[in-house]
C-alpha cells in the first residue's frame, strides 16, 4: 500500500487547460490522428476526462465560421474539411469530381440512410425492384456497409451509412439528415416501417405493388443537391 501511494505522489500533475485550449488540443489530436478516433482516446491523449472532451467537441462544433466540421458517426469522432470550401479543396487537390450517382443508386441509399439498419428485402419491398446490384455499387463506394445480420431466417445482412456517406453530402452526423416529410398524406419514415415490417413477415419477399419512388417526397433532389 505505502509503494503504490508513494508511486502516486511521484506522479507528474495533470496540466490544466482553460475550455479554450482544450478545444485547440482536442483539435490538434484530431489533425494529426490517422483515422477516426473516440473520444476516450482523445481524453487519454489529452490527460483529461472523457467528459471534458465531450464538452470541447460540442464547443468545436459550434464553430460556424471554421474550415473544419466535427463528424461523429458510430461512435467515432473526426475532423473534415467544412462542405463549403469543397470546390476550392477540390482544384487545390487536384481531384476531379467522382461520378455522381445514379436515381437508382440515390433512391436506395435514402432508403438506407432513413431506414438502417435495413435489409435488402425491406429496401426491395419499398423500392418494387431488385436491389442487388445497386447495393453492391454503394458497398464498393464504401457509401454503406453491412451492420449486423437480422435475427430471422436466413439472417439477413443489415446495411447502414458510412462515415464516407456523410462526408459526400457534408453532413456532420446523421442527425443533420433532412425530414423526410410525406407519401400520399401518410408520414414517410412511418410508411418506410409499414412496408419493411411486411417484407420482413415474408419468406420470400416479393416486390412490393406500390413501390415508394423518394424523388416524389424530394429526398432524392435533395441528396442530389449535396453532391
Amino acid at each position: 500500500m505505502t509503494d503504490a501511494l508513494t508511486h502516486e505522489s511521484t506522479r507528474l500533475p495533470v496540466e490544466t487547460f482553460s475550455p479554450e485550449e482544450l478545444e485547440e488540443l482536442v483539435l490538434a489530436l484530431l489533425l494529426v490522428a490517422p483515422a477516426s478516433t473516440t473520444i476516450d482516446e482523445l481524453a487519454a491523449g489529452a490527460d483529461v476526462g472523457p467528459g471534458a472532451v465531450d464538452a470541447a467537441l460540442g464547443r468545436l462544433e459550434l464553430r460556424a465560421s471554421s474550415g473544419w466540421v466535427v463528424q461523429r458517426h458510430a461512435g467515432q469522432v473526426q475532423v473534415v474539411t467544412a462542405p463549403r470550401f469543397a470546390p476550392q479543396v477540390r482544384r487545390f487537390l487536384g481531384l476531379d469530381r467522382e461520378a455522381k450517382l445514379s436515381a437508382a443508386a440515390l433512391e436506395t441509399l435514402a432508403i438506407v440512410a432513413y431506414q438502417q439498419p435495413v435489409t435488402r428485402p425491406e429496401i426491395e419491398s419499398v423500392r418494387g425492384v431488385d436491389a442487388s446490384g445497386v447495393l453492391a455499387t454503394l458497398v464498393q463506394r464504401g457509401l454503406i456497409e453491412q451492420v449486423g445480420r437480422l435475427q430471422s431466417p436466413g439472417q439477413p445482412i443489415q446495411y447502414g451509412t458510412t462515415a464516407a456517406f456523410l462526408n459526400l453530402f457534408g453532413l456532420a452526423a446523421l442527425a443533420d439528415l433532412p425530414p423526410i416529410g410525406e407519401i400520399g398524406g401518410v408520414n414517410g419514415r412511418d410508411r418506410l416501417t409499414a412496408l419493411a415490417a411486411a417484407a420482413d413477415l415474408e419468406a420470400e419477399p416479393t416486390p412490393s405493388e406500390d413501390p415508394v419512388h423518394f424523388d416524389h417526397v424530394g429526398t432524392e433532389e435533395i441528396l442530389r443537391s449535396s453532391e
